[in-house]
């Protein structure tokens, strides 16, 4: 039987109340325990660190290994089986992967098993493991493994990626993965300070990238390319958001508009003068 539980994250609201009181709000997602990972793995065991470079060639590079793996075709039309057969290799057109290559290890592995496990519960085909590092032992204290949920919780922003930081970021208690000190963290580790590296099947969106990057994940390692999560039949293309970011806004498919608004400044004006947390 499956086991659903509650994703609860509390939010405090401010409620105008006869008594000027104030209430407290939540908001959940329901999710399946058998087969979604939102609590931390304890592992404390060495870490082997990112992988590898590829050892390549001069003459013709490397070999990509291939795992063979083939699905049965269960589209409602049989005859388009045909036209999706079982890609071999990433595709690299250009040079945006050159000095990045490298091979794989058990959390790269991990990562393209929790992609191929949302897509058999009916998620997108994306998944994310976040590794905690212990950065005087060296030990990999715990991960977390997670994976698409856009469809299953009806929330457009919760990818692979996006999912798995506000997992690990809860049960931590900070709101960032670079330095995580030991006196601030909710969950035990034995150095002053540990760090978080990321794994993914796939080349992260600028969505997530943003998220990457705003959780000071120093660490990136991914498999498919974006320019894999792009054929037909898989259909992810990103080509339209990164053509969309690089024009002005008064050409873009959005309607966007900079307002001249009188209070347009007061929260910014309020939050330089007072006592604040800093992130």
């Amino acid at each position: 039987m499956a086991i659903l539980v509650l994703f609860i994250v509390t939010l405090t609201l401010a409620v105008d109340t006869p008594n000027n009181s104030q209430e407290t709000g939540t908001f959940s997602y329901t999710y399946d325990t058998q087969y979604t990972h939102l609590k931390a793995i304890e592992v404390n065991a060495p870490y082997e660190g990112i992988p590898k470079p590829l050892d390549k060639k001069p003459s013709f590079g490397y070999v990509q290994p291939w795992d063979g793996y083939v699905t049965n075709c269960t589209l409602i039309d049989k005859d388009m089986c045909m036209y999706f057969p079982a890609q071999t290799s990433n595709i690299k057109p250009d040079e945006t992967y050159a000095g990045i290559e490298v091979g794989d290890n058990q959390w790269q592995k991990m990562a393209g098993e929790e992609a191929l496990l949302s897509v058999q519960h009916n998620g997108g085909p994306f998944g994310a493991v976040i590794v905690q590092i212990d950065d005087e032992t060296g030990e990999v204290i715990r991960y977390w493994r997670n994976h698409n949920h856009v469809t299953e919780w009806n929330d457009p922003t919760a990818h692979a990626e996006v999912t798995t930081i506000k997992a690990a970021c809860q049960e931590l208690g900070v709101f960032e993965l670079g330095t995580i000190r030991k006196e601030v963290s909710k969950l035990p580790q034995k150095g002053n300070t540990s760090h978080c590296e990321l794994y993914v099947n796939a080349e992260p969106c600028p969505m997530c990238y943003g998220a990457i990057f705003w959780a000071n994940l120093s660490t990136v390692v991914y498999g498919a390319t974006r320019y894999d999560a792009a054929v037909e039949g898989v259909n992810f293309g990103d080509a339209a958001l990164y053509g969309e970011l690089q024009k002005p806004y008064k050409d873009r498919t959005r309607t966007v508009r900079q307002a001249t608004s009188a209070n347009s400044l007061d929260a910014f004006n309020e939050w330089k003068r007072v006592q604040k947390i800093d992130y």
